[in-house]
């Protein structure tokens, strides 16, 4: 088990690291995201969108964000595994509180590039 935490550990770092990176490119690439902010529509900088939208709703967000939010962050098997093979209970609460700071990086290393990619290719 210690050898899969250490490779994960690394993935994990490799996988940060090349996200961050291509957010920095991507960001020098538009201009920065005072640029992006007005590159792109309207439409796209705004979660709630009418109930007339084709695509996303806002009771889209209201209904159905919850429940992928459920099973993302208390049945993502990685953390019950990391939680239950915990050395103790603090180790398992660090653990959870790390991952939860490792989840806040996806808007960042996922969602902002994809918003540059619309604003440079549409």
């Amino acid at each position: 088990m210690t050898t899969v935490i250490y490779t994960e550990v690394l993935q994990a770092g490799v996988l940060i690291a090349g996200g961050l990176s291509l957010l920095y490119y991507a960001l020098d690439a538009v201009g920065g995201l005072s640029r992006l902010w007005l590159l792109l529509p309207e439409e796209n900088l705004h979660l709630f969108q009418p109930t007339s939208h084709n695509e996303f709703p806002w009771t889209t967000v209201i209904f159905g964000m919850p429940f992928i939010s459920i099973w993302y962050w208390c049945t993502d098997q990685n953390v019950v595994q990391r939680v239950l093979a915990a050395k103790s209970v603090a180790h398992a609460r660090a653990g959870c509180l790390v991952a939860a700071y490792l989840k806040i990086l996806p808007p960042l290393i996922m969602v902002i590039p994809g918003m540059i990619a619309c604003a440079l290719f549409t």
